[in-house]
This record gives structure tokens, C-alpha cells and sequence, in this order.
């Protein structure tokens, strides 16, 4: 009963505005990055995301990072012989642990009493992908998904496997998340 009243009640609300502008030039942006982790939906609240080119190497590196409740989720994709523009090459990028990395950490205190994110996982060669399916160098703009799969043995002093943490990471996906280019 009471979620027909509540159904009946979100029907029968309707929301008026009167808009007499005529700029079109304004447009709301909703961006963000979401995965599931271990089978739990993550969304972090606090993202950044930057492409480096370095003049050195000539290597060009899209960085993106999500953090929410003390786990952060960090991906890295390196295009070697690129050239010093704001643009990405769109397409699949296979971890190898070299120039596409994903890595999954958690705040933790450390031996030294500091607390610092520390890596739970880190995928390797072929433990999944970062696919880039869409860039807009004008409003600094990238969308793409992921995906990681891996597992990491946890040793006694002896070297003896005691256990294996798995982590899972689905459905990744970054959805219009702003962007900053730095050349160096």
C-alpha cells in the first residue's frame, strides 16, 4: 500500500519551470568513474585524470584515479612514439603491467606508524584491459572502461602460499571525466 502511495505520488509530481533565456551555451556535464570491486558497486567521490606527454621519451600517458572510503583505484595507459597534442588514441589497451597498468589500494598504516594507500593488486600481463572509447581534446573530456582480474599470493616467513586474495574489478567505466594535459 504504501509503495502504491508513494508510486501514485512520484506520477502525479510534475515539476514546472519557466526558462526565457536563450543561451544555449551553458550545458550541464555529469561525469564519473564506477566499477565493481569484488562484486560490490564502487563509485568514488573524489577523481582526477591527466594526459603527459614527455618530450624525453616521447611517450604520452593517460593517468586516472578514483578514491572513495579509504580504496583507491588507479589506471595508467603509456602510448610510446607519440606526438605533444591534447588527444588520446582511442582503442583496447591490454595490462601488461608496463605501459597499461590498473592497481587497486587501500589506506592502511604502515610498518613506520604512516598511514599511505597501499596497493592490494596490481594487474599483470593479461589480467584485463583499458579500452578508451571516446576523447574530446575542446572540453577535455575522456570516456572509456576497464576491466582487471587478479591474484596475489600471501606468503609465511617460510615462503609457504597461506592464502590468496583475489580481486575483481567489472563494469569499469569512465563517463565524460574531465581531463588535464601537461607537457613536460
Amino acid at each position: 500500500m504504501i509503495a502504491g502511495v508513494a508510486l501514485l505520488l512520484l506520477q502525479n509530481c510534475k515539476k514546472s519551470s519557466t526558462d526565457t533565456s536563450t543561451d544555449t551555451t551553458t550545458a550541464t556535464v555529469s561525469y564519473g568513474l564506477l566499477a565493481t570491486v569484488n562484486g560490490v558497486t564502487w563509485a568514488p567521490d573524489t577523481l582526477s585524470a591527466n594526459i603527459t606527454y614527455n618530450a624525453a621519451k616521447k611517450t604520452k600517458t593517460l593517468n586516472f584515479t578514483g578514491t572513495y572510503l579509504q580504496k583507491r583505484l588507479t589506471g595508467a595507459v603509456t602510448i610510446n612514439n607519440a606526438d605533444n597534442t591534447n588527444n588520446f588514441p582511442l582503442g583496447n589497451n591490454n595490462i601488461d603491467a608496463i605501459n597499461t597498468t590498473l592497481l587497486y589500494s587501500e589506506y592502511q598504516k604502515g610498518a613506520t606508524g604512516v598511514y599511505a594507500f597501499v596497493p592490494v593488486t596490481t594487474g599483470g600481463s593479461g589480467d584485463g584491459s583499458i579500452i578508451i572509447s571516446s576523447i574530446d581534446p575542446v572540453k577535455g573530456l575522456i570516456s572509456g572502461s576497464f576491466t582487471c582480474s587478479t591474484k596475489k599470493n600471501i606468503y609465511d616467513s617460510n615462503g609457504n602460499i597461506v592464502s590468496i586474495v583475489s580481486t575483481i574489478v567489472t563494469g569499469g567505466y569512465i563517463s565524460d571525466m574531465p581531463y588535464t594535459f601537461v607537457s613536460n
